[in-house]
């Protein structure tokens, strides 16, 4: 979703930017769009007809816009700066898409590989008519099910833990103890705050309000906490630096200082976010990397032990 959303988002801002009326510029983009946003955008497009801001029709459809998308829309609306917010926004997406997908194919090997484990782990028995084909298929589904129950119960956690309160600071606190796992969200967590800001900062939204906006986007309760405190640094006549948890990395704070005295926040802002988002990739590139070896270290501790299981039957029928 976030590859295609990136996408209808960059076609849309080179019509918005080329003058095109917004109205005119979705009715383009929804035939060559997929059902899902096809939908979202035709949406959208009634919205504008009607006179309603695009911010208040995207909120009707959360299945598709994010409160990242539907904040940038609406601030650019309100500024006048409607076709960069939506051009930032596509980078946003992009980047996004490029982090999932590199997740997704450094997990496709190790989960293909289990179910092949599974089938093969119980055929020995099966073939030397210790187990039916019945008993042989339910003991695949059982080593399956070992797996996939575990996975299954923490999707669900992860999907209906709310986005904001005490359960979802908890679920939050324990992904960033994960190996390396936990580095690559806590690194993400900090360049979306980065990339948010500096969005705002581009939107010529004050910087006291771009900070508490910004912390909405983070994804991390956790890390968002660390830069809490900096709205109402700002609010005080103070530096948002000088409101930054000393947990923060030690290059973020100062080179955000190093931006406030000189006046080029945006751009160090900007440098932050990539330099975070690529450390992120890094991580969750990582991860994708062990991970795999931590499932073939299982099924090779399976292995052994199916053929001690194995040899001790065929020593016992002697």
């Amino acid at each position: 979703m976030s590859s295609e959303l990136a996408i209808a988002y960059h076609n849309l801002s080179n019509m918005l930017d080329a003058g095109v009326p917004v109205q005119r510029s979705l009715n383009t983009l929804i035939p060559g769009l997929k059902p899902r946003l096809q939908k979202a955008f035709l949406a959208l497009a009634d919205g504008v007809a009607q006179g309603n801001p695009l911010a208040h029709t995207m909120v009707l459809h959360p299945e598709v816009f994010d409160p990242v998308d539907i904040m940038l829309v609406d601030v650019g609306e309100e500024s006048g700066s409607l076709p960069d917010m939506i051009a930032l926004l596509s980078k946003w997406h992009e980047m996004s898409a490029r982090m999932l997908k590199r997740l997704i194919s450094g997990l496709l090997l190790p989960i293909l590989v289990l179910t092949i484990a599974a089938f093969v782990f119980p055929l020995p028995a099966c073939v030397l008519g210790e187990l039916s084909v019945t008993s042989y298929l339910l003991k695949v589904i059982g080593i399956l099910l070992l797996f996939w129950i575990p996975a299954g119960i923490i999707a669900l956690i992860v999907r209906m833990t709310p986005r904001t309160g005490p359960a979802r600071r908890v679920l939050d606190n324990v992904v960033l103890r994960i190996p390396i796992l936990g580095s690559a969200i806590h690194k993400l967590a900090i360049g979306r705050f980065c990339w948010a800001f500096h969005m705002l900062c581009k939107a010529g939204v004050p910087y006291s309000e771009s900070v508490e906006m910004a912390l909405s986007v983070t994804g991390n309760l956790v890390v968002a906490d660390l830069f809490q405190p900096a709205a109402e640094s700002v609010k005080a006549g103070k530096l948002i630096s000088e409101g930054f948890s000393n947990k923060l990395p030690l290059d973020l704070v100062e080179m955000w200082k190093t931006g406030e005295e000189t006046g080029r926040l945006d751009d160090v802002t900007k440098r932050l976010a990539d330099n975070y988002s690529e450390q992120a990739e890094f991580w969750f590139a990582e991860f994708t990397r062990w991970f795999p070896r931590f499932v073939y270290l299982l099924i090779c501790i399976m292995l052994i032990i199916m053929i001690f299981k194995l040899a001790g039957s065929i020593w016992g029928s002697y």
